[in-house]
């Protein structure tokens, strides 16, 4: 079974004003994994798929997409920040997933598969 989550709160102790936004993205990443860097954020399960749905799906994406999707099977949690969306976006044909994917307004995605 495939989770599809997305970060919904933010409990990041607020930093030095003039830290770039692309950094603060580092910290909250951070903290999701574990690394002690302050209080740890929450995501929340959006959808689940069948495996098999999941990759069919992902087979009739572009190169890259098969690359950043497809290694679900390899690490079993993928991580899909704002910019890899840019990149996506040409690479997958319209789909729920899709629709899914680009609904994100804030923070990221991450995408789990059941071992």
């Amino acid at each position: 079974m495939i989770e599809i989550c997305r970060l919904t709160k933010r409990q990041v102790e607020p930093t030095n004003n003039n830290m770039p936004s692309k950094y603060e993205q580092v910290k909250v990443f951070s903290m999701a994994i574990g690394h002690g860097v302050g209080t740890i954020d929450f995501v929340e399960k959006i959808a689940q798929l069948d495996e098999s749905e999941y990759l069919k799906e992902i087979s009739k994406c572009g190169d890259y997409a098969k690359f950043k999707l497809g290694n679900i099977s390899k690490y079993f949690e993928i991580e899909i920040f704002p910019e890899h969306l840019k990149k996506l976006d040409s690479q997958m044909p319209q789909s729920d997933l899709k629709k899914l994917l680009f609904s994100l307004k804030e923070g990221y995605w991450v995408i789990r598969k059941q071992r």
